[in-house]
């Protein structure tokens, strides 16, 4: 209700602000009420409550026709997207979840200010309306037929959560409020005096920085602001200024305070004045020498003077800080006994349990700031660690908690558009294939806590020590010629901040599940820093170190501010439970078949067209077909697997089918794509639908000629099975509770008859993925890989040792230390079926490098899957080494489990220590034919060629002695005519076995050209082309099989552009060419690496993958065939060589020989990359490698 005013008191309305939320002072709702008739309000009454203001009239239309521009004047808020998936917490960095770098915090920092401009330029607009609304309704009060206690001046509330104030109001209109008298009517008289100001001065207040956001927790908008220090208003109590006490936080700064340092500032000008005029006064009239040495002398001792003064003006105005915000907390604590309602007991909780935590599990924070900073470094510093990171007994301060809204029992209750995104009907299923609830399931409470800290006042070494600090060594080097550890204190000087928070309740233990938490923009953090010594002075205002750190920690933050958030799942971090199931939830099986009447984008009247798979709102390009040079028919067959989770669910994905044109000296052209939902695809699971589109340009309404025909199908997680469950180990049936009794059992006697078993029996547990195998008969699915960490990381120590070594130890068996010189900087790789899938970031000079990375990929076969994760050290102008290899036959590792956490020792490489890794398989339900579960990599072997050409068909291929070329991406063998033997109609040629090194199997195709035409120059090889081709796609072919396969020979007078296309009956629709006899020959798939791939040139990651094979298996595999070489009794020359030059290698491998001597290995780096970067050496191009960096 309105109280309204009697017509012999009228006096101007005094607006009462209920509970502003955090930054929302100017979007609050505002009702008129008489000051002077607060006595006749009943105490057991609750206060007015406030009128709807989104039908609020508009005098003069302004509101109304404001809200109808489209030139960018609207008053209207635009509406806000919707929130992105909140991220787990242990997920670690990933393609889609890179590391934060400083550079990308500052471009977000930018959109922010833009976004904050675009608001304010609303709030002012908004402003000029209330003041019109104003104006309009003081005319109206005038007139004679005014209403009395009609509303004016009301502000239009906008689209934001209301308060728990409002509501309670709405909710309790006939209920006594409780606590009201003589004191609630004092602190309600000085609240209401407080804010007594129009809704011009607050709109003219409002803070600057401002913008509108989607709140993760609520679903809610909401106006955030980055935390300032200087921002803390202590006249806002539901904000961040004030706790339940009711007292200002921090205290006011005393006035004398800046009077004092500007004085000091002052006095800084009046020592470079006097300097200056000492030195005019004693440097000339006694010769140039003196001159020079009195300017020095002067200049050096007015800096120092102006040091010590700005040292002593920042101390002080820094002590002044540290003794506001002490008092603050000396006076909650004092307070906090008699005043039930304050925080002080969960600030006194906080201070017991401070400093209990056990300072390890602020690993994970001290990692992150630590990538951020390495990330993010200027040129002169080589690297960046965190040696120690210390929480002290000075613990973080709640300075108010408050609930926020949709709390149970509010209208709608639960509002679950914040759950799910608005996919109700797509959930995550549990290991044995049922919809999982429970993240749905349950109550939720949402509250919001404001934060801060404050380091002890004091600069003492052992005062230091109680505050939050870190250990930072920089590690400055001019391109490697320098290494200077440079080790910094940095001590936590404040922390200013609001964060929300989302508990999730079950009626099972522990009952809590989820926590979401998401801070209200990013915390103001203040930082110190001391060089070398916790004693030398404060030196924080050096450029490079104060905001080097401190924008550090505030893009770190700033992943975890609103929009974005972070969830942690209690109940099963309180269980103990491990890595467990795949992120992804199924895959999406797609067969790009072919294209039709594509349009024509190069100026030959023909394109180069290829295909590319990716989610159109992600934009990665996540799959790309060949290119087929100059057709506008093309013909492709190519499959290819995408991973489907939830972030993409819940995102409201689209699937992108983009067809390219390639050019080679300008930007790709599109030719067209087609876009369907994600929801639309998963419709129909477990089956392939073919599809047949029309091409769509960039903007739906824009229809590019031609169409793709293709197949998908979105197949889910294979349930696993419980019969495959193993049973509990003896430590494990020992450690298990003894099941719970009923009700009826505790009750019985011992003469009673037993309950009826049956109605005990509940349904048995979904099967536990770290004790149920996968299920063989859907081998195809997603592998998780992550690292976590690596433990005692060491390089071996290969120098000799010098002097008198009679009675020392061989080699040091120490624990390695973090002091050491010969500190590796390690990071990982992930090779799956020797292509490297993976890369971390580097961890720089760290025994223990804590990574938390990993990454998911479909694999065809796990049964006939082998991974390896190769250890190696970052190195400047050398190869980096492998400091160790962990290598894996998934059927060993999947034996007894779908996900297992275990630590395995590197081998086979120049270092130490063991890694922590955890591998998840969840099979999906799809059945791959055998020529579709092999290997991307291998050796294509050929033998016994021959061609039989049809009688009918001489007259378009002459049956003559004939050149034969074998084609693959990366390499021609090449046969002359006079190993061609001609009988009739059929040709043979004599050949050894051909090895052929083959990647990207499934892309690639091997082409046996017959014979060479063309024009007057094919003879020097000048516009050759042969004369007949017979062309196989080697995804046909089995691994490891040897077999004699058939093959069509194809004349056409296009014959470059068939043997890129897939031969079958669309391409004889669009492309001319005869059938003249068949071409045999025996086949046989080498899966994996071997040497025949080391005579290729390749790009890093392939050279990578290579040294590690050459580690585990090469090596080996040439000393057995070196072995043999004795067989005959004799080693000749040729023999010798080879056996010298493994054994070279075999010792470079392991930094050993002339790999000890750091000049050889860069003079071999330098030659390697001069190797590459020589003209007229074919290199293929190589898949991207996905990062976290």
């Amino acid at each position: 209700m309105i109280v309204s005013p009697s017509s012999n008191s009228i006096s101007s309305p005094v607006l009462v602000d209920l509970t502003p939320l955090p930054g929302e002072e100017d979007k609050q709702i505002f009702y008129p009420l008489d000051i002077n008739s607060i006595d006749q309000v009943e105490k057991d009454k609750p206060l007015p409550a406030p009128p709807t203001t989104a039908t609020a009239p508009s005098p003069y239309g302004i509101m109304s026709s404001a809200n109808h521009q489209g030139d960018g004047h609207s008053t209207e808020f635009p509406e806000l997207p919707p929130v992105p998936p909140s991220r787990v917490i242990g997920q670690g960095y990933s393609a889609n979840n890179p590391v934060p770098t400083v550079q990308q915090y500052k471009v977000e920092q930018k959109q922010h200010e833009a976004d904050a401009q675009a608001y304010a330029d609303i709030v002012e607009r908004r402003r000029i309306e209330a003041e019109q609304r104003e104006k309009q309704a003081q005319q109206e009060k005038e007139k004679p037929t005014a209403q009395e206690g009609q509303e004016g001046g009301a502000v239009r509330a906008g689209k934001d959560e209301e308060t728990n104030a409002v509501k309670a109001q709405k909710d309790k209109k006939d209920e006594p409020t409780p606590g009201t008298g003589a004191n609630e009517k004092s602190r309600l008289m000085e609240q209401m005096n407080a804010n007594q100001l129009k809704p011009t001065e607050r709109f003219q207040r409002a803070e600057k920085g401002q913008r509108r956001v989607r709140d993760p927790i609520t679903g809610a908008e909401v106006i955030v602001k980055d935390a300032d220090p200087k921002d803390f208003d202590p006249s806002i109590p539901a904000t961040r200024g004030t706790n339940a006490l009711y007292h200002a936080f921090p205290p006011p700064r005393p006035v004398s305070v800046d009077a004092m340092i500007d004085k000091l500032k002052l006095l800084q000008y009046v020592v470079f004045g006097s300097m200056f005029v000492i030195w005019l006064s004693v440097s000339f009239g006694s010769g140039f020498f003196k001159l020079i040495w009195r300017t020095i002398l002067c200049g050096t001792v007015g800096f120092v003077l102006m040091t010590l003064i700005s040292l002593v003006e920042r101390g002080l105005d820094k002590e002044i800080e540290r003794v506001r915000q002490d008092m603050g907390r000396q006076r909650g604590e004092a307070f906090s006994p008699p005043i039930p309602e304050s925080v002080e007991w969960l600030n006194g909780l906080i201070k017991l349990v401070w400093g209990l935590i056990d300072p390890a599990l602020f690993i994970s924070v001290a990692d992150m700031v630590e990538d951020i900073l390495q990330q993010s470094l200027p040129g002169f510093v080589d690297a960046v660690r965190i040696t120690d990171l210390g929480q002290g007994s000075n613990p973080l301060r709640i300075t108010s908690i408050r609930a926020l809204p949709d709390q149970p029992g509010d209208e709608g209750y639960p509002k679950s558009g914040w759950i799910n995104q608005g996919n109700e009907n797509i959930k995550s299923k549990d290991t044995a294939g049922k919809d999982i609830t429970e993240d749905e399931a349950g109550d939720y409470y949402n509250f919001e806590v404001a934060f801060s800290y404050a380091a002890l006042p004091g600069q003492g070494a052992q005062l230091r020590a109680k505050n939050i600090h870190l250990l930072i060594e920089f590690f400055l080097g001019l391109y490697d010629w320098l290494h200077i550890p440079i080790p910094i204190w940095i001590q936590v000087e404040q922390i200013f901040g609001v964060v929300r928070l989302r508990v999730q309740f079950i009626p099972e233990p522990p009952f809590v599940r989820n926590l979401t938490f998401a801070l209200c923009g990013v915390p103001a953090v203040e930082v110190s820093a001391i060089p070398m010594s916790k004693q030398l002075p404060n030196v924080l205002d050096l450029p490079f170190v104060s905001s080097f750190v401190k924008m550090g920690i505030a893009a770190g933050t700033a992943e975890l501010a609103v929009p974005k958030s972070m969830t942690l799942n209690i109940q099963e971090l309180l269980s103990g439970a491990a890595v467990g199931d795949t992120r992804a939830i199924g895959v999406f099986l797609i067969t790009i078949h072919h294209c039709e009447g594509l349009s024509a984008q190069d100026n030959n009247g023909s394109s180069d067209p290829y295909v590319v798979l990716a989610y159109a709102k992600f934009g990665k390009p996540l799959y790309s077909t060949r290119i087929i040079l100059a057709d506008l028919n093309p013909v492709f067959e190519e499959t290819a697997v995408l991973l489907l989770t939830m972030d993409e669910v819940k995102a409201k994905e689209d699937l992108a089918v983009m067809l390219w044109d390639s050019d080679k000296m300008s930007a790709d052209d599109l030719v067209g794509r087609v876009q369907v939902p994600v929801e639309e695809l998963m419709l129909n699971p477990n089956e392939m639908r073919r599809r047949e589109d029309k091409l769509m340009g960039f903007e739906d309404a824009n229809d590019m000629p031609g169409k793709i025909v293709w197949s998908i199908g979105y197949f889910e997680k294979a349930p696993l099975i419980k019969d495959l469950e193993r049973g509990p180990t003896v430590e494990e049936a020992k450690a298990a509770p003894d099941p719970p009794k009923t009700a009826p059992e505790m009750e019985m006697l011992p003469q009673d008859a037993a309950p009826n078993p049956a109605k005990k029996d509940l349904p048995p547990p979904p099967p536990d993925v770290q004790k149920t195998k996968p299920d063989p008969k859907w081998p195809s699915g997603v592998l998780s890989i992550i690292l976590h960490q690596v433990n005692n990381l060491e390089r071996q120590n290969l120098e000799g040792a010098s002097g008198d070594r009679e009675g020392e130890a061989g080699q040091d068996t120490d624990q390695p230390s973090e002091q050491s010189e010969n500190l590796p900087s390690g990071y990982g790789e992930f090779l799956v079926n020797d292509d490297m899938v993976y890369k971390t970031r580097v961890k720089q000079y760290t025994t223990n490098p804590y990574f938390e990375a990993g990454t998911e990929v479909f694999v065809r076969d796990f049964e006939n899957t082998v991974v390896r994760v190769v250890i190696r050290d970052s190195r400047l102008r050398e190869a980096d080494p492998i400091l160790g290899i962990v290598s894996v036959r998934l059927s060993e590792v999947f034996a007894e489990a779908s996900s297992v956490t275990q630590v395995y020792a590197l081998t086979e490489g120049v270092g130490f220590g063991k890694a922590n890794i955890s591998f998840a398989f969840r099979g999906m339900q799809t059945t791959l034919p055998k020529n579709m579960r092999g290997w991307d990599t291998g050796t294509l072997e050929v033998s016994q060629v021959s061609a039989n050409i049809h009688q009918d068909k001489t007259h378009l291929f002459e049956p003559k002695a004939s050149r034969l070329r074998v084609v693959t991406s990366e390499k021609v063998e090449t046969l002359p005519k006079k190993d061609a033997e001609v009988q009739g109609n059929s040709m043979n040629w004599d050949l050894d076995l051909l090895r052929l090194p083959v990647y990207s199997r499934y892309q690639s195709s091997v082409v046996f050209e017959i014979g060479k035409g063309g024009g007057p120059l094919s003879a020097l090889g000048v516009g050759a082309k042969p004369d007949a081709v017979a062309v196989l796609w080697m995804q046909d072919l089995t691994d490891d099989v040897e077999q004699q396969v058939k093959l069509p020979i194809l004349v056409s007078s296009n014959i470059q552009n068939l043997k890129q296309n897939a031969i079958n009956d669309q391409t004889k629709k669009f492309h001319d060419f005869e059938i003249v006899g068949e071409l045999t020959a025996r086949l046989k798939l080498d899966s994996g690496l071997d040497e025949d791939h080391e005579t290729i040139r390749q790009g890093q990651s392939r050279r990578h993958a290579l040294e590690a094979h050459d580690h585990i298996e090469g090596e080996a595999e040439i000393a057995r065939k070196q072995a043999r070489f004795d067989d005959d009794g004799v080693i000749d020359k040729n023999e010798q060589k080879q056996i010298d030059k493994a054994h070279k290698r075999q010792l470079e491998s392991r930094g050993r020989g002339l790999a000890q001597v750091k000049a050889y290995r860069s003079a071999k780096w330098m030659m390697r990359g001069v190797k590459d970067r020589l003209p007229g050496q074919k290199k293929t191009r190589e898949p991207t490698v996905q990062t976290e960096a």
